[in-house]
């Protein structure tokens, strides 16, 4: 008897994260709770679209849905690292069964996201290293990087985070710097906002809307908020970190430009790595030069990550010729 392969969104928030905890890439960027948070913050409902077969939920792709004057748009949401497509692991002898059925349900969830919505935007998690579905579809395609680390050992860790970097961390704990978890959304806005304004900019995403999401999330118990404070009870940076039952990520941070050369932030993250009881840690993008050098400077494994786009017609794919969509 053939398989039978069916689309179909999945209202059912027990089922949907079951399938995102076994998921190959699965983290808490996928989950409900996490959707919640964004759907509250950005102001969009959010969809969980599965791929069943003969019954059993195999693949799946999360996103926003945001309401335009000529289209519909499915997307990962603003401040989400990353979501994309999910896909369970296939058991066999070899690659080529894993392979056959990722590209099947990856097209069947390709054509059903471009006939259901005119623009549509995932960013996949490392874990999809084929996007050849996506490519093949004619969807833009854009590489992006992040810096994963082992906190299993710390000395080891220690021995390949580089010299200016360690510098910097002696520096800063000379120095009397502190870490403290904190509350004060006000001050880490702030903060948030003194990092592009010192760089003559405006944030990529407002501060606004920044604050609504980590509110959100410190609310749900989905992140913690950690500053490094100088003797005197300064705040030099906060960052908000993400937990799920394996990985830490560095989600979004701010910063008093002041303090950029005291090395306060690469004391904060050093002393987050030496209090956290998760062995894995992901910097969350490496994208943008400065940001790209300060990270790589703690001795992570440099991962690449897909973004892609697709429309639902030609006309609308034209209209947006010539527009940066992903943002890098």
């Amino acid at each position: 008897m053939a398989d039978s392969y069916e689309i179909a969104e999945v209202d059912d928030a027990i089922i949907w994260d079951s399938f995102v905890s076994q998921a190959a890439g699965g983290s808490v960027f996928s989950t409900t709770p996490w959707l919640r948070c964004a759907q509250e913050a950005i102001g969009a409902p959010f969809r969980c679209v599965g791929c069943f077969k003969n019954g059993q939920l195999l693949a799946g792709v999360t996103g926003l849905v945001q309401r335009r004057r000529f289209f519909t748009r499915f997307t990962t949401p603003d401040l989400t690292p990353h979501g994309g497509l999910l896909f369970t692991p296939v058991p066999g002898k070899g690659p080529a069964k894993a392979e056959a059925e990722w590209n099947r349900t990856a097209a069947l969830l390709i054509d059903h996201l471009t006939a259901s919505y005119g623009h549509v935007q995932l960013v996949h998690t490392p874990a999809i290293g084929d996007v050849r579905e996506f490519i093949w579809a004619n969807w833009n395609i854009r590489i992006r990087y992040t810096y994963r680390i082992d906190l299993s050992d710390l000395d080891g860790l220690w021995e390949r985070v580089e010299r200016r970097t360690r510098t910097v961390i002696r520096k800063a704990e000379k120095g009397g710097f502190q870490l403290r978890e904190t509350t004060d959304l006000d001050l880490f806005q702030h903060q948030y906002e003194q990092i592009y304004t010192r760089q003559d900019g405006s944030p990529p995403v407002s501060a606004t809307l920044v604050r609504q999401f980590v509110h959100q999330v410190l609310d749900a118990d989905l992140g913690r908020a950690w500053a490094i404070l100088s003797p005197a009870d300064e705040v030099a940076s906060i960052v908000i970190f993400v937990e799920d039952s394996s990985t830490a990520y560095a989600w979004i941070a701010g910063a008093d430009p002041t303090f950029n050369p005291t090395g306060a932030t690469s004391l904060l993250y050093w002393k987050y790595f030496q209090q956290t009881p998760l062995r894995k840690f992901d910097f969350v993008g490496a994208n943008i030069p400065p940001i790209a050098r300060f990270k790589r400077g703690f001795g992570g494994d440099l991962v690449p990550y897909y973004a892609v786009e697709g429309f639902g017609s030609r006309w609308l794919k034209n209209s947006f010729a010539g527009r940066r969509i992903l943002l890098g």
